[in-house]
């Protein structure tokens, strides 16, 4: 099998097997893998992969970054969402029940001239988490973050601090922080 001398990125090849590729960017991909065996071969191994990703997400067991649409996607699909909303400086008081199947983190910002977002997280004073080159839409003004919901529910009282930053050749520049005042669900 010949190489592809421009051969689609993953990710756009996944975006257009879950569906989440806009219609005409769909059609470009379609046009492509039908004229690319190249391509179509690495097609055809992602599935499996996806959908084993997909279902960790729908579980709530993989901390990931979501697109409205599959936020929409989970819901069309009955699963129980928590969200919490945060604007930048801002924070929530928080909790996990145990109906709750996704947790959303949806942090407010500007994302003008962004090209590489990094999300950093710190439970209490614990390391740093940095989950780098994170997907995202400038248009949007926001970033939904999944957290695993099962780490969430058995996390006792604790506050995480996230920010948002934007990685650029001079340095990083600060877009957001947020914080979550965690408690353990009571049933309220």
């Amino acid at each position: 099998m010949s190489s592809c001398s421009s051969p689609l990125a993953d990710d756009l090849v996944l975006g257009w097997w879950t569906g989440e590729l806009a219609a005409a960017e769909a059609r470009r991909v379609e046009r492509h893998l039908l004229s690319c065996g190249s391509c179509s071969a690495r097609a055809e191994l992602l599935p499996a992969g996806a959908e084993g990703v997909r279902g960790l997400v729908r579980e709530g067991r993989l901390p990931a970054v979501l697109s409205p649409i599959v936020v929409e996607r989970l819901q069309l699909e009955g699963r129980q969402i928590r969200e919490y909303r945060v604007a930048p400086g801002g924070g929530v008081h928080c909790s996990v029940g145990p109906e709750d199947d996704v947790v959303l983190a949806r942090l407010s910002a500007h994302f003008e001239g962004v090209t590489r977002l990094d999300l950093v997280s710190r439970v209490n004073d614990g390391p740093e988490q940095r989950y780098a080159d994170l997907p995202f839409d400038p248009a949007a003004g926001e970033l939904i973050f999944a957290p695993p919901t099962d780490v969430l529910r058995a996390r006792p009282a604790s506050v995480e601090r996230m920010r948002l930053v934007s990685v650029e050749p001079q340095g990083e520049r600060l877009l957001g922080e947020y914080t979550f005042d965690h408690s353990p669900w009571t049933g309220q």
